[in-house]
Parts: structure tokens; sequence; C-alpha cells
């Protein structure tokens, strides 16, 4: 119920907001001479007041937690998904699993890809004004890898495997079967939940209560979220790969429009409005 009512409360806010801006708009065109720096000020302190909305604070990572970062993910075989056209299936599957784990206390997830890409950039000269600090990154315990494997058997595999940063090798490895026409949100859970299990298995995970009981299941149960909401989740994901927060909020709240339980919409949403703010890759 707390999570429902907080799903409805964010648009509602922001509606106000924006009719905020509204009526400071008008009043400052009524008062005639300076109106055109009054209102360019007035909607700036609209939208940061949006943006402050919806940058809830990332977990806290519980005292002894394992430091997680995903690495390379790989999806071979037929396109179920149907999303091949419309964006990178590794991008999306990597992005959901991300999602997933950035929303745990009981592991703390280290951001890689995006914090590597914008230091390289940065580097070069050549990351836009846009880009948020790139911060500085704490060393992962494992890179998590995965590769999802279907090639219209009645069942598919997900491989998933643990690599030792300072070495590079496989640390861990194991299998998990799923249909072979899984669902991509279904299909990141599975194995954000698959993950949780080997780390118990290993003593490496700390305790914590998930009040989301499907966020991370051990076996694969698809999820009831309709292809159409992570088509415009992963619109989101696009526009934040070009540091475009607008386009990212957008893609992001219509996802959760469509289907108020996308958490990992939610996750993303929340992760840009930090960005947007002023927070650092390493931190947000």
């Amino acid at each position: 119920m707390l999570f429902r009512q907080a799903t409805v409360r964010a648009p509602y806010v922001i509606k106000r907001l924006l009719l905020l801006a509204v009526a400071v708009l008008a009043s400052g065109c009524a008062a005639g001479g300076g109106s055109g720096a009054t209102s360019s000020l007035a909607v700036a302190t609209v939208a940061d007041a949006v943006w402050q909305s919806l940058a809830t604070d990332r977990p806290a990572s519980l005292n002894g937690a394992v430091k997680i970062s995903v690495g390379q993910v790989e999806v071979s075989g037929t396109d179920h998904w149907g999303l091949a056209e419309s964006t990178d299936l590794p991008l999306a599957f990597s992005e959901l699993i991300v999602a997933g784990l950035l929303r745990r206390p009981d592991l703390s997830f280290v951001e890689r890809r995006r914090f590597t890409a914008a230091s390289d950039a940065a580097r070069r000269g050549v990351l836009p004004s846009t880009a948020p600090t790139v911060g500085v990154s704490v060393a992962p315990d494992y890179i998590l890898g995965a590769t999802w494997s279907s090639f219209g058997m009645s069942t598919a595999v997900l491989e998933l495997r643990l690599v030792d940063p300072q070495t590079g090798r496989v640390a861990h490895s194991w299998r998990e079967e799923t249909p072979s026409d899984a669902d991509a949100v279904g299909l990141a859970r599975v194995a954000v939940g698959s993950l949780l299990n080997e780390l118990a298995g290993m003593d490496r995970l700390a305790s914590w209560s998930d009040p989301l009981a499907s966020a991370a299941p051990a076996d694969f149960i698809r999820s009831a979220v309709g292809a159409s909401a992570v088509v415009s989740y992963l619109a989101g994901i696009a526009a934040e790969e070009r540091w475009d927060w607008d386009r990212a909020r957008q893609g992001y709240q219509l996802a959760l429009d469509k289907d108020p339980s996308f958490f990992e919409a939610r996750v993303a949403l929340a992760r840009t409005a930090r960005l947007r703010l002023g927070g650092t890759l390493a931190a947000s």
C-alpha cells in the first residue's frame, strides 16, 4: 500500500509545480518591465523543484555489503522481446539488471559502464556540458556478467558469472533455465534473484527483507510489465546515454504511467534526478 501511494503522489506533485510555474509566468507578464528575466528565473526554479521531487535518496548500503558492478551482458538467439529495432538488446538487459541492483541495500552497486565512458570522454575533452561530474569510484568486489541464449527451444539458458576485477578471471559461474520466450523484465529480475542466491551461498549477502517480493525471484516469473512500458523505459535510457535529462525523465515517467508497478523505471528516474541536480556517477 505504501508503494502504491508513492506511485500516485509524484505525478500529482509535478502537476502542482507546473501549475505554479504557469501562475508565476502570468503574473510576470502582467507586471510588464523586467518580466522576461523574472519569468526565466521562475521557470528555472520550478524546474529544479520538479527534479527535487523526483530525487529520492539512493539506498544506503548495509555494513559489509558486497560491491557489485555489471560487466559484459549478451543476448543470443531469437528476439522474442520485439525490441531489436528500437534498442540495443544487451544494453536493455544490462540496464534492467542495474536498476534491480541499485535499489538494494544488501549489496552495493558500483557504476562501471557509464563511469568508464564518462571518464574516457572527460580525458579526451569531449564530455558534454550536461554530463554529471564523474566522481571517485570504489573498486567492486565482483563484476557480474550475463549471457542469455534462446534459440527457439522450449527452454533457454541464462549463464551468470562473477569476475574478479583484479585478475579478470571468473571466480564463480552458474546457470539458470528460463522459458525461451522469457520477457526482458522477468529475465532481469531472475538474474538479480539468482545472484542473491549465489552470494548468500558464498556468505557474501547482507541480511535484508525486500518489501517487493517479486523484485528478485529465485526462479523465473513472467513479469506483468507490458512491452510498451519497456519501450518507454528504454527511450529514457537512450536519452540518459546522451545526458539529455528532460527526455530521460519523460521516458521513465511515461513507463510508470503505463505501469506503476514497473519499479525499474522508478529507480532510473530517481537516479536521473540525482544526477541532474549535481550528483556524481560514482555515488548516484
